[in-house]
């Protein structure tokens, strides 16, 4: 019988596996970082708010269309048209990083079609597909 030990040792990554989880590792980096600088930007004042700093305590307690609202801040996409401004910079790096997954399964699907295992470059592709078209907003159910 086994040890789990022993298992562990036998169990390997694929080389798919490894670029995958090596992109997911160095583009959270990446995301941490740009966040951290968009972020220092915001604080130190380099860049001037969309929202005035001394208003955020008031507007915390609205809710987020109040607050869109009251910062004249587009809704969905609209918010890139306004990037040059310190608290909305901010969403660069939350944006890279919700996007990640969908560069990692590209990337997979490169992978997976250089190996010819077409059926799963096909679901690595559909993967692709349904989370661009969730993150692209067309597909827009009320509540928030």
């Amino acid at each position: 019988m086994m040890k789990p030990t022993d298992l562990k040792n036998e169990i390997k990554a694929s080389p798919a596996q490894l670029r995958y989880a090596d992109t997911l590792f160095y583009g959270a980096l990446l995301g941490f970082v740009v966040m951290l600088i968009t972020y220092a930007l915001y604080v130190l004042g380099v860049l001037t708010p969309q929202i005035p700093l001394d208003e955020m305590p008031r507007l915390w307690t609205h809710s987020a269309a109040a607050y869109r609202e009251a910062g004249n801040i587009p809704q969905g996409w609209g918010w890139l048209a306004l990037v040059n401004k310190g608290d909305i910079c901010n969403f660069i790096g939350i944006a890279f990083l919700a996007a990640l997954t969908i560069f990692c399964f590209l990337q997979l699907a490169v992978g997976l079609a250089r190996q010819k295992q077409w059926l799963m470059m096909v679901i690595a592709i559909l993967e692709v597909l349904v989370l661009s078209l969730a993150a692209s907003g067309i597909l827009v159910a009320g509540g928030h």
